[in-house]
């Protein structure tokens, strides 16, 4: 284990995980080993996916959501400790009303939290804007009502601060809006009246990621308004006085991804999980953003498990990944990662950690492997992008699929497939056609 003084010190200075090792083994430590992965912290008191998340004054505060059942108004909040754990979740003042898919931002001492949905589903849109206080012991004053709300109804967009002006990118309103809009700052910390911008992002954006990075927003991923599924796509554009410049499209992630969160640290950002063709996704995705390009995108340290709709913020050099949800249900985790220089994120630890860490990833792996359901082919549908079969399932039943493409399959034959996300009363527009209820898989196989 790391003394106090030697995590200090190697967090100032950032040392490289070979200078790391070599100092600590000549403070007669035992070496210690980078371990890409995830550790857990104290968990939320409830479970909770679509929160809004901020990181201020040495606190995170994790604000509405849905823990499965309903919509939620309640705050809670946590200190954050130098070794990167938190201390115990503490319940702070309700909201006006409650919201999650919702968004958030922190501008000097106060905390706004922006749109979202409540209701049924998610069916109620909102416009309203609540702020409250941060206090200096880490609590919250009372949630005030903003005078001026956003121009349109906004679920699913995204929020972020550059001066002394908010912007909201997306979301839904009634249609997947594609849609920015932005408020001043007032000197008493309420907002002026919201405005649209005059340009439009290249696609529309739901359920997308949106970081600010070197000046630049850049909107990544999101839900395919006519296919469903995620999308590849990122888009970015200058910040300026007058809002935003041109969008333009630039380096497409790897792999499409809705329901996605991004983070942002330094000139890099990170897009995190998702569900991309009916699979959670635990990869995770880095780009770096210069001056006049983003690079590349590839992959680096996954997460701890699929997930969904879930929270991440940097704090210093820790990401925390908070909530969300999979096939299995609504998180109340809570885990973090220091973020190295080869853009990797995990921990320090011993060869005997890092040993079971590597076991308990090779087990999933295995498991992940293995094919859970198995059907008969009775009717299948091509698209562009998806293969669907009607098939009876010893596991499923009677359902659709709408898997990857997969040609050649015919009636009769034998197939095997992975758990997927469910969704009811789907319309495709590409077959303009409704499904009561269609399993989208990330893996469809025939059997021989």
């Amino acid at each position: 284990m790391l003394r106090p003084d030697a995590g200090a010190r190697a967090r100032r200075l950032r040392y490289s995980p070979l200078m790391l090792s070599l100092w600590l083994a000549g403070c007669g430590q035992p070496q210690a080993v980078w371990i890409a992965g995830w550790q857990q912290t104290s968990p939320l008191s409830i479970h909770r996916a679509g929160t809004a998340v901020v990181a201020a004054n040495g606190y995170l505060y994790v604000i509405g959501g849905v823990d499965g059942r309903v919509f939620l108004d309640s705050v809670e909040y946590a200190r954050i400790n130098k070794d990167g754990t938190l201390g115990p979740w503490q319940a702070g003042p309700s909201m006006n009303e409650a919201r999650g898919f919702t968004s958030a931002a922190v501008r000097d001492g106060s905390l706004y939290v922006v749109g979202g949905g409540n209701g049924p589903n998610g069916q109620n849109l909102l416009r309203t804007v609540e702020r409250a206080r941060l206090l200096p012991d880490g609590k919250l004053g009372p949630w005030v009502r903003e005078q001026n709300q956003m121009v349109l109804p906004r679920r699913c967009s995204k929020v972020l601060v550059d001066g002394k002006t908010v912007y909201s990118f997306g979301g839904f309103g009634g249609a997947l809006l594609d849609t920015v809009e932005h408020a001043e700052f007032l000197e008493d910390g309420t907002l002026g009246p919201w405005q649209l911008e005059s340009g439009q992002m290249t696609l529309p954006r739901y359920t997308s990621g949106v970081n600010l990075v070197a000046g630049k927003s850049v909107v990544i991923g999101g839900h395919h308004q006519s296919k469903g599924g995620g999308i590849t796509d990122v888009e970015w554009s200058p910040l300026s006085a007058t809002g935003h410049a041109p969008w333009r499209a630039t380096n497409a992630m790897q792999e499409g991804r809705f329901e996605l969160t991004s983070v942002a640290y330094g000139n890099t950002v990170y897009a995190m999980g998702g569900i991309s063709n009916g699979e959670y996704l635990d990869s995770i995705e880095f780009a770096e953003v210069a001056e006049n390009s983003v690079s590349k995108w590839q992959y680096t340290t996954t997460l701890s498990s699929p997930r969904a709709s879930f929270s991440a913020v940097v704090a210093d050099e820790f990401v925390y990944v908070i909530g969300g949800t999979n096939l299995t249900g609504y998180f109340n985790s809570v885990e973090y990662a220091r973020i190295n220089t080869e853009h990797q994120l995990g921990y320090w630890g011993t060869e005997k950690d890092k040993a079971a860490h590597e076991q308990q990833i090779a087990a999933r792996k295995v498991e992940d492997a293995e094919l859970p359901n198995q059907g008969v082919v009775w009717e299948i549908i091509q698209t562009s992008g998806y293969t669907y079969v009607h098939t009876l399932s010893p596991q499923q039943g009677e359902i659709w699929l709408a898997g990857n493409k997969l040609e050649g399959l015919q009636a009769n034959d034998n197939i095997e497939f992975s758990t997927g996300v469910r969704m009811s009363n789907f319309y495709s527009k590409e077959l303009k056609r409704a499904f009561p209820l269609v399993l989208f898989v990330g893996t469809l196989r025939k059997v021989e």
